[in-house]
């Protein structure tokens, strides 16, 4: 029969369980720790089937996979974000200096010269017109040079 005398409380000083899932982490060590184990305090009569043993192995491998795939998606996702931001500076560049009339939040229509452009906490690009104005490039409704009566309309996503 086998004691539980190394058995630590199940919750610790601040008051969060050991079965909640915020900041767990589940790596190599704790399954190689629990087979080892598993391993050492079997009963001779009755040892671990090559089937169960198996089966561990198989789930411990699976386990790993879907670490590892999950941890190349965030790198993919990341990378795809950096890039949209790139994109996303590189078509409001094509506007810096120009005159754009936008839609402003009530739905009116107003002009401003684009002095600068950056990507917001929120990813999207957003222009700075003289005057400290900032506008959200998805709001842009044409686009004119500086002194010139014709306007151009532009499609934006």
């Amino acid at each position: 029969m086998t004691t539980t005398s190394n058995v630590s409380s199940t919750t610790s000083t601040n008051g969060t369980s050991v079965l909640s899932t915020s900041k767990a982490s589940y790596g190599d060590s704790t399954f190689l720790t629990l087979l080892t184990e598993q391993l050492k305090n079997q009963t001779p009569l009755e040892p671990v089937d090559n089937e169960s043993f198996m089966n561990q192995m198989a789930s411990y491998t699976s386990m790993e996979e879907q670490r590892e795939l999950n941890s190349n998606m965030l790198k993919l996702l990341d990378y795809q974000g950096a890039l949209a931001r790139a994109q996303g500076l590189s078509e409001g560049s094509a506007l810096l200096g120009k005159e754009i009339s936008y839609a402003t939040e009530d739905g009116k229509t107003a002009s401003g010269t684009v002095q600068s452009i950056y990507v917001a906490e929120t990813g999207d690009v957003r222009l700075k017109l003289e005057g400290g104005k900032e506008v959200d490039m998805r709001s842009v409704l044409g686009i004119t040079q500086p002194g010139t009566a014709s306007t151009t309309t532009t499609a934006t996503a």
